[in-house]
């Protein structure tokens, strides 16, 4: 089961709506929806809030740390609240997927993303589950930082939010790491994108 999501992103206003930071745009999308408030502690480099589901208390974290090395962020808060790493599930940009379209996995193997691998390097560890968000490539390698650090359209925007309803209504599943449901929605909801990025103007 999962405890503790993280959005992965650089700290700060000026980045709030680059492609980079659309781990943490999910997670404040999710506290919203479900009227959940953020308390900051420095001392785990982080802003936290928490939700119930049944009985279980799960964690949000947004660090207020670099993308680069979100995972210090991540190793305090999860060894002050007693959270295991496989019951962390980490949200985040994914520049080799089409934008909208979304990916699960419960094992993180090969990744370009700085992020992914300073986690992976804090905790010694790879078996993490995570959510990749696609963003779309620019599509020349000198372009990505660029990319990665730019503002998205009002339009990628309102693509992004679908995703975000999409996986907000499927959040259950994610946590009690149901992987039948799981592949079920995203297969439906990966089809469906592309009708939506259509009609959206």
């Amino acid at each position: 089961m999962i405890k503790l999501i993280i959005g992965l992103s650089n700290y700060g206003s000026s980045y709030n709506n680059n492609r980079h930071n659309i781990g943490a745009k999910f997670i404040c999308t999710f506290a919203k929806y479900n009227n959940l408030i953020f308390k900051k502690d420095v001392r785990l480099f982080s802003y936290i809030s928490k939700f119930k589901i049944d009985n279980y208390n799960v964690y949000l974290l947004l660090p207020m740390t670099y993308i680069n090395v979100n995972g210090k962020s991540l190793f305090a808060v999860a060894n002050f609240y007693n959270i295991k790493i496989n019951e962390i599930l980490i949200i985040h940009d994914e520049l080799d997927l089409p934008l909208g379209k979304i990916r699960f996995k419960q094992k993180i193997n090969n990744t370009s993303h700085n992020g992914i691998k300073n986690i992976v390097s804090t905790f010694n560890n790879n078996n993490l589950c995570r959510i990749k968000i696609g963003i779309g490539h620019p599509g020349n390698k000198n372009k990505v930082i660029n990319f990665l650090l730019s503002n998205m359209s009002t339009k990628e925007l309102k693509i992004m939010q679908c995703t975000f309803n999409s996986i907000i209504k499927n959040i259950r599943y994610i946590i009690y790491l149901d992987k039948y449901n799981i592949s079920k929605f995203i297969f439906e909801h990966n089809k469906l994108i592309q009708l939506t990025k259509n009609n959206i103007n």
